[in-house]
């Protein structure tokens, strides 16, 4: 009996495994590159401030990847800088068929005061979490918070010509937002979102301003997500359905003009009715 018993154990252990190899099998898991680098550098937690996390599936908190740049363009509607990566040689088996050949390295807003836009065409270093995107069914380096140019003489430099008139006058971002402190379950959440440049004392509309903006529970769990631009008057509205269980949130926008992050947070409450 006790042999049978084994021998049926044995049987769902192995059950179990061929179980595990399929499903990484579909899902395209080839394995995530190693880390380069200080692990005090590797970030913790490694989805912070990424929006809707539950559509990604970690597979390794920290990575680097290697490649040359092929595009690099901006999603307006989560203000995220993606980076088309082709891999070197030996970071070719990290990626399934679902990828067709590219890594997509994508820097979230929170980070791009931090992150430069490489040049297309340049050879990088990458480095961040590396997830599986449950509907494309590829892989990403998602957030990519550290990038390092090894090599820009196959790269496209963009740019233009100014006359030199001496240093540029200090110039600041200031935020506000405000909005209902109250919010009944299904109502509309709507916050007003002021953008101003200071310099010298004045103060004058920031318009065109790129915002990200993040509802988060009091242990810093986002719960939605939404970028928004101010107009002429340096105004942005912000328009969400309060959807969330009720409790008290804290909805925070983030900018980062000229590489300089800016933020400013406020209470939300959403209550029963």
């Amino acid at each position: 009996m006790i042999r049978n018993l084994s021998r049926a154990l044995i049987s769902c252990v192995l059950a179990l495994l061929a179980g595990v190899a399929i499903a990484a099998v579909s899902r395209g898991d080839h394995g995530a590159p190693p880390w380069r680098g200080s692990l005090e550098e590797c970030r913790s937690p490694a989805l912070a401030h990424v929006h809707d996390p539950n559509r990604l599936e970690l597979l390794r908190a920290c990575a680097t990847f290697t490649g040359r740049v092929k595009e690099v363009h901006f999603v307006p509607a989560f203000d995220d800088m993606r980076i088309t990566i082709v891999p070197t040689a030996e970071m070719r088996p990290f990626l399934p068929d679902a990828n067709r050949g590219v890594l997509v390295a994508d820097v979230i807003a929170t980070d791009q005061a931090a992150v430069t836009a490489p040049p297309v065409g340049s050879q990088v270093t990458v480095s961040g979490a590396w997830v599986h995107d449950k509907a494309t069914k590829t892989v990403m380096l998602l957030p990519a918070y550290r990038i390092v140019v090894d090599d820009v003489s196959s790269a496209t430099i963009r740019g233009h010509s100014t006359e030199n008139h001496g240093p540029s006058a200090p110039k600041t971002l200031q935020l506000s937002v405000s909005t209902a402190p109250r919010i009944a379950v299904g109502g509309e959440i709507r916050a007003t979102i002021r953008a101003r440049w200071s310099m010298f004392g004045a103060l004058t509309p920031a318009s065109q301003v790129r915002l990200f903006t993040e509802m988060t529970t009091p242990n810093d769990n986002g719960v939605r997500w939404k970028a928004v631009e101010t107009d002429t008057r340096g105004i942005a509205n912000l328009r969400l359905v309060a959807i969330q269980v009720p409790a008290r949130y804290e909805l925070t926008v983030y900018a980062a003009p000229s590489g300089l992050p800016v933020s400013v947070r406020t209470p939300v409450k959403v209550a029963k009715r």
